[in-house]
């Protein structure tokens, strides 16, 4: 049986957690359904899930404007942090949301998600972040095409997260953050390589995989004879 391995400190240092407590579910469930609901899109509803889990660690929100522009310029949160791709919140400016107004957030089926104090609110351009972050305001392009029909406010604010959007395909392999550490400290797994695509693995990704396997046994075995 391996020994369980010490992994790295999740990014920022603490693996940020948004959902509540079992004991306080109840109660801020029977508030939620008084509150205002803002039905959000599936990205939206995927992006909740992820900063729900901590797998945006060190983001525990929607970005305000401070880091929205530190992201779109320079790659970084407002504190210094690598973060290179902007999670926001949009909404339509006929929805009339106010400052310091707690709303409920659900998916497209109006199943309730989350509950969040609107803190901040900021228009948005978006031919600005398609040219920062994609390189390219062509239409053709598909999430610039996407980012065209998105709401021209962008709201913040801190979330408390009821329920994670449903999912009804690979259920087993739909871990959160913790569960992947947990899985792999038990294994032994102090180096990890990582790599995310758009679609499934194909044979050049395998092999980059395979060579950062070898790479990083390398570099393990020369460590331990220095």
């Amino acid at each position: 049986m391996p020994s369980k391995a010490v992994l790295i400190s999740p990014y920022g240092g603490n693996l940020i957690n948004l959902l509540v407590p079992d004991e306080e579910r109840e109660g801020l469930q029977a508030r939620a359904n008084t509150l205002p609901r803002l039905r959000i899109a599936p990205r939206n509803a995927c992006d909740l899930e992820l900063l729900a889990t901590g797998a945006f660690s060190p983001l525990d929100r929607f970005l305000g404007p401070e880091d929205y522009t530190a992201v779109l310029e320079e790659m970084r949160l407002a504190d210094g942090k690598l973060f290179s791709i902007p999670i926001t919140l949009p909404v339509d400016p006929l929805v009339h949301l106010k400052l310091d107004q707690e709303i409920a957030l659900a998916d497209q089926q109006n199943e309730l998600l989350a509950t969040m104090r609107v803190e901040e609110m900021f228009a948005w351009d978006w031919t600005k972040e398609a040219q920062l972050v994609y390189g390219t305001r062509d239409r053709r392009h598909p999430l610039v095409a996407e980012m065209n029909s998105w709401g021209k406010l962008n709201i913040s604010g801190p979330l408390r997260v009821l329920n994670l959007p449903r999912h009804h395909d690979f259920r087993s392999l739909r871990l959160t953050p913790g569960e992947t550490r947990e899985r792999l400290a038990a294994k032994g797994r102090g180096n990890v390589i990582a790599f995310q695509t758009r679609n499934a693995l194909h044979r050049g990704h395998e092999e980059m995989m395979l060579r950062a396997r070898r790479q990083i046994g390398e570099l393990a075995f020369q460590g331990a004879q220095a």
